[in-house]
């Protein structure tokens, strides 16, 4: 059986089709979606609509679609902050049948080929504690390669090391029964393996935002489990075209009813490494200086300290660890 396993699209349409026809041309029978469908791409809508009507597929959700779920049955009227017009125009903009699906899809799932069970959860926390964020979350990646894109060889060579030189991770990694453990949330593609294969870690990316400093293209992962239940791992980055995705982006009206967010994210897909989080540490300490404590930002606070942001970095290179 050969999946294609797809993670954090988030809302980019004409990624999701570029994947799709990649894995459908290499041979992909069924589909794995690991979560994060909408917030921060424009296409949120079509993309729940692609997915729902593929055939072989195992879906689960992610962490984003709880900030959907945290505003069914709310007062509209009350949606006037800043920070969170992005959550508002996805519920706006996200059929009512498509924010059920999504809704309704399970956090975990375990699937059993032959022999071999392929464990699902969106964070890899479910199954190695805090590894891969404590030694190398976007953010800790994004200041490890500043404004540098790297080879996606250099990539698993780096995390590779970080993991075989971490106590911790190797008794969590030892604690692990056989079978293949797939999540994503990171936005990063890599994968470990145990040397008599029956053992693999599998994270295939972000198929729609990917922030591992990669050129080269948008992530996905082919998972190959032979009649013999050996287990294979193809990493795969499908070309695309980013300059006319922008301008399409910005035509978008998720980027006149969400600018700030919209612009944080655009700069992220042409550096392929995160920035939101440094941009949120800095309009959190733009919002101290001035004596604002309205949470969610106001719209004037939200500009403002975007407006700052913008200037004091370029491209954000003066990045910090997370606190």
């Amino acid at each position: 059986m050969r999946f294609a396993i797809i993670s954090d699209i988030h809302g980019n349409f004409p990624a999701l089709n570029a994947v799709l026809a990649d894995a459908e041309e290499n041979g992909a029978e069924s589909y794995i979606f690991v979560g994060d469908y909408c917030l921060s791409n424009p296409y949120p809508d079509e993309c729940i609509t692609r997915i729902r009507e593929l055939d072989s597929k195992y879906v689960i959700r992610g962490n984003e679609e709880r900030y959907l779920e945290n505003l069914v049955g709310k007062d509209q009227s009350t949606w006037t902050d800043g920070q969170m017009q992005i959550s508002y125009w996805n519920y706006q903009n996200i059929s009512p049948d498509n924010l059920e699906y999504i809704l309704s899809l399970p956090t975990k799932l375990s699937v059993s080929v032959g022999d071999v069970t392929l464990r699902i959860a969106h964070s890899s926390e479910e199954f190695i504690e805090d590894a891969e964020g404590r030694l190398f979350g976007p953010a800790k990646v994004a200041k490890r390669y500043q404004d540098s894109f790297i080879t996606a060889e250099t990539f698993r060579e780096d995390i590779r090391k970080c993991l075989n030189a971490d106590v911790p991770f190797l008794n969590a990694w030892a604690a692990l029964a056989d079978g293949v453990y797939i999540f994503g949330h990171t936005h990063l593609q890599w994968s470990y393996q145990s040397k008599d294969g029956r053992k693999v870690l599998l994270n295939p990316g972000s198929c729609g935002l990917p922030l591992d400093c990669v050129e080269g293209g948008m992530p996905y992962t082919l998972l190959d489990i032979s009649d013999k239940e050996t287990v294979t791992v193809e990493e795969r980055r499908v070309p695309f075209d980013m300059k006319n995705y922008l301008e399409s982006f910005k035509a978008s009206d998720q980027f006149a009813k969400a600018n700030v967010w919209s612009k944080v994210i655009m700069k992220e897909l042409q550096a392929a490494r995160e920035h939101l989080t440094f941009f949120l540490q800095d309009v959190e300490r733009y919002a101290d200086e001035i004596g604002d404590k309205q949470r969610p930002f106001s719209v004037l606070t939200w500009e403002q300290g975007f407006a700052r942001w913008q200037g004091r970095c370029k491209e954000c290179d003066s990045m910090e660890e997370l606190p």
